[in-house]
């Protein structure tokens, strides 16, 4: 029992000392892309507070709330529902991050567009 006792100790000594430790098990998931992106085409401003403006010249501008399912490390799904009645169908866009200030948006057509943070 005090073997047990010291190694959790040591291990939170350790793991603070370094900024912590992720357990063997634990699975990251993306995080939601909240602020304000811009591509070549498709522009989208997510707030905290789950409302989202969206644009895509041509095809679809809107304001309404978002979801955000992710499923890996490095990927998601971006659910946004308009807020007008007519347009009630969510717009599903998966997502793939490149790295913290730029990710990769495709619509159901497999056009992508490469988006950055503004």
């Amino acid at each position: 029992m005090k073997l047990i006792v010291v190694s959790g100790w040591l291990a939170a000594v350790v793991c603070g000392a370094v900024g912590g430790c992720a357990t063997p098990n634990a699975q990251s998931k993306a995080a939601a892309p909240i602020e304000s992106w811009k591509g070549t085409v498709v522009a989208f401003d997510l707030g905290s507070d789950g409302r989202v403006s969206y644009k895509d010249p041509g095809v679809a501008e809107f304001t309404g709330r978002w979801g955000w399912l992710p499923t890996t490390q490095d990927e998601g799904n971006l659910v946004l529902t308009p807020s007008a009645p007519r347009s009630a169908n969510p717009l599903q866009s998966p997502i793939i991050w490149l790295n913290k200030n730029a990710l990769r948006l495709c619509d159901a057509n497999g056009d992508c567009d490469t988006l950055s943070r503004r």
